[in-house]
């Protein structure tokens, strides 16, 4: 059938629409995004199957929500009611079910083809970042929700307040984590934006950090005139200037020009929450706390701030909200604290992720010994940042290192990195690390060698949590 798109004002961005679909299924429902796309899919009323390697909570969740899901390898048929078939950016073009889809002439979409077609008729705040973007979508989604204006969301994590990743809502919002790979977020409909950075990853896709500049105001540019693009300050001045940008900007940081500062942030040890003053064009608003540990997260709160003020939220709802603020899965989330050993797991697996990671773990725990237990995630970004790694992990204590989780790495880049080069760059800059064969035997070796004042932080986008729950056990 005819996919419904449209083009938005000319400006040569695809719009996808769901009208006329009634049956959808999605190839990889069990990925984050996958399966909340799924979940807002049913929401809207449409007939919702999908297909994954392997069951997973995720797809026990769609089950219990009456979403079939199939399960296995070698899947190759759709249903015969099917008209839109959703695959995640994960499946290969060659997938059975991809090939069977276009065989019978369906629509096919990726999946952020998918959420854009979602949020149509929403104000869409979409958060973008190469670092940050789930803690502060998930920010500004649970404010949204605790004020009463019962968003829409889609976050890539488990977003603790609200136990889960998705949220279908009746309000006006829809807020949507924006991702950079494969220029997801060109296909989103934004009329608040928030950049919190841009760094060199995803370099197996983006040639170098000028096409990631591009792709970045690329997106700005979705924006309709009426529209606000908050960004960090040392990502500002990629877009001043842009003549092809119709939206306002509005800064935020730390520095003296920005619109949106956090001044004087500290850590309270008494009630474990950073505070700060916020300062809107050299004028105090008020104070903003939060439990989050670490400065990136000051800063991260502080831009959902902002965005929510550019969505109509007053400061002290946006305040109640910020310090109300549970956490997201897998961000510095505390897995155990027994035999005064401290298990966290963190998702970063970017040298810049790392060492804030570890900056904030020594910001609140200055005198413990701190173990990365790390999982480096695709071979191209470990090669492409060796150095990068090596610099960030070197600021633990000691590095545990465990094999490379391959995601769409070459047979040839397999072959040339490995975690060994990551200990060897580490050490270069003054760290210690080893080298493990597995997970298990992480798991093995921590339960034997970690003292009581240790923190272990398991670090990486792969399986890494594995030994922070292992561990975890074994400490009972």
């Amino acid at each position: 059938m005819t996919t419904p798109a449209t083009r938005d004002g000319g400006r040569n961005v695809l719009r996808r629409s769901l009208e006329g679909h009634r049956s959808a299924y999605l190839v990889g429902i069990g990925g984050t995004g996958m399966c909340g796309a799924a979940e807002l899919l049913a929401a809207r009323g449409l007939s919702v199957a999908g297909s994954d390697r392997a069951a997973s909570p995720r797809t026990a969740r769609l089950e219990r929500l009456g979403v079939r899901v199939d399960t296995g390898e070698e899947l190759a048929s759709l249903p015969p009611a099917t008209t839109l078939v959703v695959a995640s950016a994960a499946v290969a073009p060659d997938h059975p079910q991809l090939v069977e889809a276009a065989r019978r002439g369906l629509a096919i979409w990726k999946y952020a083809e998918c959420l854009g077609a979602l949020m149509e008729g929403r104000v869409g705040i979409c958060v973008a970042g190469c670092h940050g973007k789930t803690t502060t979508s998930s920010i500004v989604a649970t404010t949204l929700w605790r004020a009463g204006l019962d968003p829409t969301f889609v976050i890539g994590g488990d977003v603790k307040d609200l136990a889960s990743s998705a949220r279908p809502g009746r309000g006006a919002h829809f807020v949507a984590e924006a991702c950079e790979f494969d220029r997801s977020f060109h296909r989103l409909r934004p009329e608040i934006a928030l950049v919190t950075n841009l760094d060199a990853d995803h370099l197996d896709y983006y040639r170098d950090m000028d096409e990631i500049r591009e792709s970045f105001r690329d997106f700005a540019r979705l924006l309709p005139e009426r529209g606000v693009l908050v960004v960090h300050e040392d990502a500002a001045a990629v877009f001043r200037g842009d003549p092809l940008l119709r939206a306002r900007i509005e800064t935020y940081g730390i520095g003296p020009d920005v619109d949106w500062r956090a001044v004087n942030a500290a850590w309270d040890p008494a009630d474990e929450r950073f505070r700060w003053t916020l300062v809107r064009r050299g004028v105090p608003v008020g104070e903003l706390t939060s439990p989050l540990s670490g400065r990136h997260n000051v800063l991260n709160a502080t831009g959902a701030a902002a965005a929510l003020f550019a969505a109509g939220l007053a400061f002290e709802t946006i305040a109640e909200g910020v310090a109300a603020f549970g956490g997201v899965g897998r961000r510095m989330e505390c897995i155990a604290d027994r035999r005064g050993v401290l298990v966290l797991d963190d998702y970063g697996h970017h040298p810049t992720e790392i060492s804030a990671v570890i900056r904030a773990i020594r910001g609140r725990w200055p005198a413990r010994r701190v173990v990365a237990v790390f999982q480096p995630h695709q071979a191209s970004r470990t090669r492409a940042l060796l150095d990068e790694f090596g610099t960030a992990l070197a600021e633990a204590d000691a590095v545990w290192l465990a094999p490379i989780y391959h995601a769409r790495d070459s047979e040839e880049e397999k072959r040339r990195t490995t975690s060994v080069d990551v200990a060897l760059r580490v050490e270069r800059y003054g760290g210690s690390a080893q080298v493990f064969q597995g997970l298990d035997a992480i798991v093995s070796y921590a339960a034997a060698n970690v003292c009581a004042g240790d923190i272990v932080v398991t670090m990486g986008a792969g399986d890494v949590d594995r030994v922070a729950r292992g561990l975890a056990d074994r400490l009972r």
